[in-house]
C-alpha cells in the first residue's frame, strides 16, 4: 500500500523531532542563521572563515583594537611565532651572513661613522653585523649576503640621486662579476640596509635590487617603491636618549596624550572641533593642534612630555615622526599607531596589540581617537604601559649586539624570509614573464 506523500513527510518530521529534537522550523532557522553567519563573516572577518574565532577576536575588524592584558610570559604574549625562543636559538646556530668586503670604507661602504642622530639605526646595524657571530668570512657557508653600501655616507659626500644610483649599479656589477652568489639567485638571498630618506629611490637604479633584494629601511614608504611582502622596516631611533629608559610609572603620567611635541591634558583633550581636525593626521593637522593647545599647556622639557604622558601618537610617514615609536617605548609612553598607514617594525613576528593602541585607517572619519583613549579603563592602560616597558629591550640597539635586541630581531626576520624568498624565486624561474 502506497503511503501518501504528505503522511510520509509528517512521519519523517515526527521521527526527526522524536529522535533529535529537529523540527522544520528549526531547520529553517539553522539555514537562516548559517546564511547570516556567512554574510557577517565576509563583512567583518574577511581574514578568516572561522566565525567563532572572529567573534573571539572581533577587535581585529574594528576601528581600533586594544588588548590590555597583563603579560606574565613574554614569549607567548609578545611574539606571534609559537616557540620563538627555540627558533631564535636555531637561528643563532644555523644562520650565517657574508658581508661583501668590496668598497673603500673611507668612501661609501661599510660602517657609518656615528652611532647618533637620525641615522643611528643604520650605523648600529653595520657595526653589529661586523661584531655578530652570525657573520661568516666564508661566502660558501652563507645563507644570505649583506650589501654594505651606506646611503648616509653618500649623502654626506653630497652625491646627487643619479650619482648614488651609479655607485650602487657599479657595486652590484662588481660583486656579480667577481662572485657567483648574486647571479645564482638574481640577488634574492641578498639584503641592503639604510636609514636614509632617499634609500628606496637610490635602489631603483638596479631593477633586481628592487624586485629581489630585501631592503631594510627606516622609511617604508610605498610611494617610493617599498614592497611590504619582501622588504622590512628598520626601527629608526634618534640617539642618544636624553634620559634612561622609563619603568612602570603610571602614577606620574597625568597627561592623556603626546602629539607632535605637545602634551594634551585630559581637561583639553576634547576641545570643540578638535576631532574634525585630528583624523587625517597629516603634518598640517598636527601643526594646527599644536598651535591650538599651546595656550593651554604648561609643558616641561621635550623628554619629560614622554615621561608624563599616557599615550604617544606615532603617525609615521614623515621625517618629523622618525624615531617616535622608539622614543615612546623607551620612555614608557604607550604608542598609538596606524598599521594600515605604514608597516610597523617587527610586525611579522611581534604582537603589537599587547603593547600599543592600533587605529585602522578606514575609520579616521568616524572614530574619535582622543575620546577613545580617554575612555580606556585604567586597568587596561596600566597593563599596556607595563607591557610597553617590557618590550623596550627588543627595540634597543647595542654595541656589540645582545640577545633579542633590535639587531637580532631584524636578523630573525631575515632568517625567516629565506623559505619564502626561495619559493618566490622558483616561481619566477617557472614564469619569468610574470
Amino acid at each position: 500500500m502506497m503511503v501518501p506523500r504528505n503522511l510520509r513527510r509528517s512521519f519523517r518530521d515526527l521521527q526527526l523531532q522524536r529522535n533529535f529534537g529537529i523540527t522544520p522550523k528549526r531547520v529553517l532557522f539553522s539555514i537562516f542563521f548559517y546564511a547570516l553567519k556567512m554574510v557577517l563573516t565576509q563583512i567583518y572577518c574577511p581574514y578568516t572563515n572561522d566565525f567563532l574565532m572572529c567573534i573571539v577576536d572581533l577587535t581585529v575588524s574594528r576601528s581600533s583594537h586594544l588588548k590590555g592584558q597583563k603579560c606574565q610570559e613574554e614569549e607567548s604574549c609578545f611574539f606571534l611565532d609559537i616557540g620563538f625562543k627555540k627558533k631564535y636559538e636555531e637561528m643563532m646556530r644555523e644562520f650565517r651572513v657574508f658581508v661583501y668586503p668590496e668598497g673603500n670604507p673611507r668612501t661609501f661602504f661599510h660602517t657609518p661613522k656615528n652611532l647618533i642622530r637620525q641615522y643611528a639605526s643604520e650605523a648600529y646595524f653595520f657595526r653589529n653585523m661586523e661584531q655578530s657571530p652570525l657573520r661568516t668570512m666564508n661566502p660558501d657557508e652563507a645563507d644570505m649576503f649583506f650589501i654594505p653600501i651606506s646611503v648616509q655616507k653618500m649623502s654626506e659626500k653630497r652625491l646627487s640621486l643619479m650619482d648614488m644610483r651609479k655607485v650602487v649599479r657599479k657595486y652590484i656589477k662588481g660583486i656579480s662579476s667577481k662572485y657567483p652568489y648574486w647571479n645564482n639567485t638574481s640577488g634574492a638571498d641578498h639584503f641592503f640596509v639604510s636609514c636614509h630618506q632617499m634609500a628606496l629611490k637610490v635602489t631603483q637604479g638596479v631593477p633586481d635590487l628592487v624586485k629581489r633584494v630585501v631592503r631594510v629601511v627606516c622609511y617604508p614608504d610605498h610611494s617610493d617603491g617599498y614592497i611590504e611582502d619582501k622588504d622590512l622596516p628598520l626601527p629608526p631611533v634618534l640617539l642618544p636618549f636624553e634620559y634612561p629608559a622609563a619603568g612602570s610609572d603610571t602614577k606620574k603620567r597625568t597627561r592623556l596624550i603626546l602629539l607632535g611635541g605637545d602634551a594634551i591634558s585630559e581637561e583639553i583633550a576634547l576641545l570643540n572641533d578638535t576631532k574634525t581636525e585630528f583624523f587625517m593626521m597629516d603634518n598640517h593637522t598636527i601643526s594646527m593642534l599644536r598651535r591650538r593647545t599651546r595656550e593651554y599647556k604648561n609643558i616641561a622639557p621635550w623628554t619629560l612630555d614622554y615621561n608624563t604622558s599616557k599615550f604617544c601618537l606615532c603617525p609615521g610617514g614623515s621625517e618629523m615622526s622618525v624615531g617616535r615609536i622608539a622614543d615612546a617605548i623607551h620612555y614608557g609612553c604607550v604608542p598609538v599607531v596606524w598599521p594600515d598607514r605604514y608597516e610597523l617594525p617587527f610586525a611579522s613576528i611581534m604582537n603589537w596589540s599587547a603593547f600599543s593602541v592600533q587605529i585602522k585607517e578606514d575609520y579616521y572619519l568616524e572614530f574619535d581617537v582622543l575620546k577613545f583613549l580617554e575612555e580606556i579603563p585604567e586597568a587596561d592602560y596600566r597593563n599596556l604601559q607595563s607591557n610597553t616597558v617590557k618590550v623596550q629591550k627588543y627595540f634597543q640597539w647595542n654595541s656589540p649586539p645582545i640577545k633579542y635586541d633590535a639587531f637580532y630581531q631584524i636578523m630573525y626576520q631575515l632568517w625567516r624570509s629565506l623559505d619564502q624568498k626561495a619559493t618566490d624565486y622558483k616561481i619566477t624561474l617557472a614564469h619569468p614573464d610574470s
